[in-house]
């Protein structure tokens, strides 16, 4: 008895003491996927997380530039950080499923989940 006690304790404590990861909100939505827009124009704008560095890519008329850095993200916002240029760069986004709107100093892009 005491030996059966003892194994429903010990699975017990190994059922709540389990690693989890919070695959909640909308900062997991965010970083799980590559968000991508193309405009009328011709400009191409694509969002991708890695670990711990976004990267934030535009190309338009064969000329392009890149934000990458570290960054943090909440569930409204997220800032890249660059200290080699000394610029953060503070984004406003939502989800709305395979879509997110993407707003910079009170612009705003609706960017695709890429496959």
């Amino acid at each position: 008895m005491k030996k059966l006690v003892a194994v429903v304790l010990i699975s017990i404590c190994f059922v709540f003491s389990s690693c989890t990861t919070d695959t909640s909100g909308y900062v997991n939505e965010l970083k799980s996927s590559k968000w991508e827009s193309k405009l009328d124009g011709g400009a191409e704008l694509s969002l991708e997380f890695d670990e711990d560095t976004a990267v934030l890519k535009i190309i338009n008329s064969g000329k392009s530039t890149e934000i990458k850095g570290n960054y943090i993200a909440d569930e409204n916002s997220f800032v890249i950080f660059m200290p080699e240029i000394s610029q953060n760069y503070t984004f406003d986004y939502t989800p709305k499923g395979d879509k997110l709107d993407l707003s910079y100093n009170n612009n705003t892009i609706t960017l695709k989940k890429s496959d």
